[in-house]
């Protein structure tokens, strides 16, 4: 059983590597002010996840309830879809990458669940008011994923899918602010 300190630095490296392919497509896509702009402000969300997480583990450490066990396992199946995603996305985000490929490759990270994690461990740490800041956060990234999607990549089956995440995530908001 892994540590929460470990399920934390893993769950920081996947965010890291998830700003770092925001901003492979942010240079990607520089021709474009909008598209550079859109996958630059995506990197910058997932640097302000990396700096929320360090917060709860410098919380946690200071509690001393770092090195306890996780309720989180590393080989939990969103995290381990995560990474197989990350690693694939790296090895396509070639220049010839077109915007719809790579607003798909957008999708299907957050449709790993990962911000759900994200989020568990922020509950367990944070204020509710704190909580319900990061999906508030979430909640306006995803509806900007699924405006780029209608305007870009004109894939109906795309934007059901990212519309679907902003309802569920929108949802979460909704059920954290009635409690």
């Amino acid at each position: 059983m892994p540590t929460t300190r470990q399920v934390l630095e893993s769950t920081i490296a996947l965010e890291k590597e998830t700003m770092g392919l925001y901003a492979r497509f942010a240079k990607l896509f520089a021709g474009e002010d909008k598209l550079r702009d859109f996958w630059f402000a995506m990197a910058r969300d997932e640097a302000a996840h990396v700096g929320i997480l360090e917060l709860v583990a410098k919380v946690l450490d200071i509690e001393g309830k770092l090195d306890v066990p996780s309720p989180i396992s590393l080989e939990n199946a969103t995290i381990v879809r995560l990474r197989a995603l990350l690693e694939r996305c790296a090895r396509e985000s070639e220049p010839v990458l077109t915007i719809t490929q790579a607003l798909g490759a957008a999708v299907e990270i957050e449709e790993t669940e990962v911000e759900d994690l994200v989020g568990d461990l922020l509950k367990t740490v944070l204020e509710a008011g704190e909580y319900e800041r990061y999906l508030r956060l979430l909640v306006h990234d995803l509806g900007d994923l699924s405006y780029m999607i209608e305007q870009r990549a004109h894939d109906a089956e795309l934007l059901r899918r990212c519309d679907a995440l902003v309802d569920r995530h929108a949802e979460a908001l909704r059920r954290s602010a009635l409690h």
